[in-house]
């Protein structure tokens, strides 16, 4: 038992640790990105407390290998975790349509995107204050007018689809430890 927890944490360790991350202003278009999270190697995840004021926007570049997946949520934390209410998207380097966007994850005012590239290249993650419909279009991040504002928690992520060494590799292993397992049982 005791050897399984020791390779359990040493999987767990092998994962690139998150760390707290902060915006830089102005960063509301693609132009003026920031790239706090650009140049991560996946597998990722990176969690940071922002803010939004009235018509601001936060747009954050990262770098996708294809077959990377791609989760990103926010979370309010002012006034009882309902502002500010967020809308958020994410864009490639030259495509006016969001790929994926989404308002109010689940049933709350954060929101949650999961998205797996299709190609390898730039993606935007945008996020802005709750404004009325057309939230796949950039221009409603790209000078957006609203009245949201308030802190917010935005945790990013990327794990990249495992290649089949690496899963071959994983299973030869755990089927080790069952027959480690089952040798000492009797």
């Amino acid at each position: 038992m005791k050897r399984l927890a020791i390779v359990a944490l040493s999987a767990l360790m092998s994962v690139n640790a998150f760390a707290l991350f902060s915006e830089t202003e102005p960063n509301d278009t693609r132009a003026s990105a920031d790239s706090v999270l650009y140049g991560n190697v996946a597998p990722w995840s990176d969690v940071g407390v922002l803010s939004l004021t009235a018509s601001d926007s936060d747009f954050f570049k990262v770098r996708l290998n294809a077959g990377d997946w791609l989760t990103a949520i926010t979370f309010p934390t002012g006034t009882n975790y309902f502002a500010p209410d967020t809308v958020m998207a994410l864009f490639d380097a030259s495509g006016n349509t969001a790929i994926v966007s989404n308002d109010d994850a689940g049933s709350g005012f954060g929101s949650a995107i999961r998205w797996q590239a299709d190609q390898t290249g730039d993606y935007f993650i945008a996020i802005t204050g709750y404004h009325g419909s057309g939230q796949s279009s950039i221009s409603y991040y790209e000078g957006a007018t609203h009245s949201q504002s308030g802190s917010y928690i935005l945790t990013v992520s990327v794990v990249p689809v495992p290649e089949p060494a690496s899963m071959l590799a994983l299973g030869v292993g755990l089927a080790g430890l069952a027959g480690l397992r089952r040798r000492n049982r009797k």
